[in-house]
């Protein structure tokens, strides 16, 4: 940000010193109107040109970063999209492994369950022949 204003700053201080110089040479001009009118003829395209370069090399700056700003954008988002997708497959295995140990442990139950059913089954049908009798 800092170099941003730095060039602003350079360009109005440029532009104070040329027209601060170009009233200094009107002044104090020893030479007559029309010389000092070509003198200053020539300094005005002089300005001009080195107000073109300047403006040139600040548009070529201003592409240069925006360059960069966008590689780094494009790197920034393929990095996180990396690693959304491995956070995916690390979840994906997680849940996997979870589903996997309640399945197991399901599993261990159901037998003791089926045991405590049985043992009420063997009695419920002692019961009814003695009902019958």
């Amino acid at each position: 940000m800092s170099d941003r204003s730095g060039y602003g700053s350079f360009f109005v201080g440029f532009l104070a010193g040329a027209i601060a110089g170009a009233i200094a040479t009107v002044l104090y001009a020893p030479n007559s109107g029309e010389e000092t009118r070509a003198v200053l003829g020539e300094k005005k395209d002089e300005i001009l040109s080195k107000a073109n370069v300047s403006v040139d090399d600040a548009y070529k700056q201003a592409e240069t970063a925006a360059r960069e700003a966008r590689d780094r954008f494009e790197a920034l988002a393929s990095t996180t999209r990396r690693r959304a997708e491995d956070l995916t497959r690390r979840g994906q295995v997680i849940l996997e492994e979870q589903i996997h140990n309640f399945k197991k442990s399901a599993e261990e139950e159901q037998p003791e369950q089926e045991e405590i059913l049985m043992p009420e089954e063997k009695e419920a049908p002692a019961e009814e022949e003695s009902s019958e009798e």
